[in-house]
């Protein structure tokens, strides 16, 4: 379902038709909506496990993208090269559906949370408003709630805004973009294209899926004239190594380079993660510039996050304990809650 915003550009709704469907039911304007403030942050934390969890398993795929460039590499059939790249594209699409689903997944768990700090310290917790809803799916059309505390902070689209009022009428990345037009030179270049209304400036994002793995997203913005004003790239590469459990990404984006190594135990759960930055000169050399490190103590359940400086000196180290009756902890990952074999049914 849809959010009608009254047809207003660039936000219009193409579903208004389910949308006044949907909310032209009897229980809304019915008895009062009743909130369970705990219920809403457990399921919260549910819709989080689960995009943790859609995120781990996706590093188990990396080989749909390796897989076919591997199996016919170099100078093939052209049958082949084909097949080669028909999978590399339905691996390609397959990926951007998960990615899509883990951010379907946290924005429904963020909206969850959100009324219930609306709700969490008022005294009409037990006669909502559905304006309250449509708020914290991002419905701009209603007001922000009383209840809602003031430490709660701007939404993204609010942030976004006034970076750009702040900006001025100069192209930049904060820019109040207009709608997308997204188009599929081939089964492994996606183009984006948005335009800033107010200025005419053109920001065109092409992402490329590279065979064997690998995307490699390159911004760049035009002014009105079509001149170039910034342009950025920026490569990701992962990979996975099923002995060990041990997932390696790394992202650089102009001199600056960033490689995290996660963990896992035999059960899929993160075991540990250590996040390197470094930058490289014009000569080669490589300069550290940091680092992040987050280890698990299974004997007593704690979590340590240690950061580094380029120097390698602790600079800040947090220690976390083991959950407590009042706070659930990660569970298993669905696939191990729901595998027969793990679970001794076969």
């Amino acid at each position: 379902m849809g959010l009608d915003n009254g047809g207003a550009t660039p936000y219009s709704n193409p579903y208004a038709g389910e949308t006044a469907r949907n909310t032209d039911a009897a229980w809304i304007d019915a008895n009062p909506l009743k909130v369970d403030v705990a219920g809403l942050r457990d399921y919260a934390k549910d819709m989080l496990d689960q995009q943790r969890d859609l995120n781990g398993r996706k590093a188990h795929l990396t080989e749909l993208m390796s897989g076919p460039s591997q199996a016919w590499e170099g100078l093939v059939l052209g049958e082949a090269a084909f097949l080669r790249s028909q999978m590399a594209g339905n691996a390609a699409e397959l990926m951007t559906y998960l990615d899509n689903l883990g951010q379907a997944l946290f924005n429904i768990g963020s909206a969850a949370q959100t009324i219930a700090d609306i709700y969490g310290t008022s005294d009409a917790a037990g006669a909502a408003d559905l304006n309250d809803v449509l708020f914290a799916f991002g419905d701009k059309s209603v007001p922000r709630p009383a209840g809602l505390p003031p430490h709660v902070g701007q939404t993204y689209d609010e942030a976004v805004r006034a970076a750009a009022a702040q900006a001025g009428p100069a192209a930049t990345e904060n820019a109040a973009w207009g709608p997308a037009t997204t188009t599929s030179s081939s089964p492994y270049a996606i183009t984006t294209v948005a335009t800033q209304p107010t200025t005419g400036d053109k920001r065109e994002t092409v992402t490329i899926n590279i065979p064997g793995g690998g995307t490699v997203v390159t911004t760049t913005i035009f002014n009105a004239k079509g001149e170039v004003v910034s342009k950025n790239s920026t490569r990701t590469t992962t990979t996975y190594d099923s002995a060990t459990n041990t997932q390696v990404k790394t992202v650089v984006s102009g001199n600056s380079t960033t490689t995290t190594t996660t963990r896992y135990n035999d059960e899929g759960e993160l075991a540990g993660e250590r996040t390197e930055s470094a930058t490289t000169a014009e000569d080669g050399t490589t300069t550290p510039t940091g680092s992040r490190e987050t280890t698990f103590d299974q004997n007593t359940g704690t979590r340590t996050d240690t950061t580094r400086n380029g120097k390698d000196e602790v600079t800040e180290q947090t220690f976390t304990g083991r959950a407590t009756e009042g706070e659930r902890g990660i569970p298993k990952p669905l696939s191990a809650q729901y595998d027969p074999t793990v679970n001794g049914a076969l």
